[in-house]
């Protein structure tokens, strides 16, 4: 009985080691799956925000993370702050005090940022991240773009002109019935891809003495153009 006593405690601490062993983090803690499940796990490149310290301007839309949510085309949603790096097209986020960035975009429905919904669409230009300014039967996307100009030589009175990141104008794209795509030129182009609705948009556009294709102008008109 003593023996048998002795093998059944040997066999519970030995079970209670392998069961510890098995365990990848704590009971009380459940694991994201957000950089395992969906491929989501690309390491940011700390050297590459090392550089940027040197670099007059940011590349970012904040340059602090916020608060961000992620929609996933599998009906998922994480909620992880986040930023959005222009210049290099890419969302990144926080996990566990460690900076991501999104390694697949495609698994993404939308992402909630600092007020705006963006979209990963491959469709439009080159592709990237979109934010949606207007939605209905057109949508109305806005991309915006950084450019980094390198650090120029030294000239007079001026001295050494350092790199920099520089904002550009942003890009405009109408995307009407969810399968034609229109780059916004000038107000004649709007009108040429809302052609269904040209008579009314065109009075429309007299009547708001609409000169150019400024946000607020676009937003006006496809507001417009959807309410009809």
């Amino acid at each position: 009985m003593k023996k048998y006593t002795v093998y059944m405690t040997i066999f519970l601490a030995m079970s209670f080691q392998l069961l510890l062993g098995q365990v990848p983090f704590p009971l009380t803690q459940t694991p994201n799956p957000f950089p395992t499940d969906y491929n989501m796990d690309k390491k940011y490149n700390v050297e590459k925000t090392e550089e940027y310290k040197d670099i007059d301007g940011i590349p970012y839309l904040n340059n602090e993370f916020q608060s961000g949510v992620f929609y996933l085309k599998n009906g998922k949603k994480l909620d992880l702050p986040s930023r959005y790096n222009i210049y290099r097209d890419e969302m990144e986020y926080l996990l566990d005090g460690v900076s991501y960035v999104v390694g697949n975009p495609e698994a993404l429905e939308k992402v909630l940022l600092a007020g705006s919904e963006f979209r990963y669409l491959s469709t439009i230009s080159k592709g990237g991240y979109f934010e949606i300014l207007e939605s209905g039967k057109c949508t109305l996307f806005l991309k915006r773009i950084v450019e980094y100009r390198p650090s120029e030589g030294s000239r007079p009175i001026v001295g050494l002109l350092p790199a920099k990141f520089v904002r550009n104008a942003d890009l405009f794209y109408l995307v009407n019935n969810q399968t034609q795509i229109f780059k916004i030129l000038n107000v004649s182009s709007v009108v040429n891809a809302l052609q269904d609705q040209k008579p009314k948009i065109e009075s429309f556009i007299k009547q708001e003495k609409i000169k150019n294709i400024k946000k607020e102008n676009l937003i006006r008109m496809v507001k417009f153009y959807n309410g009809l």
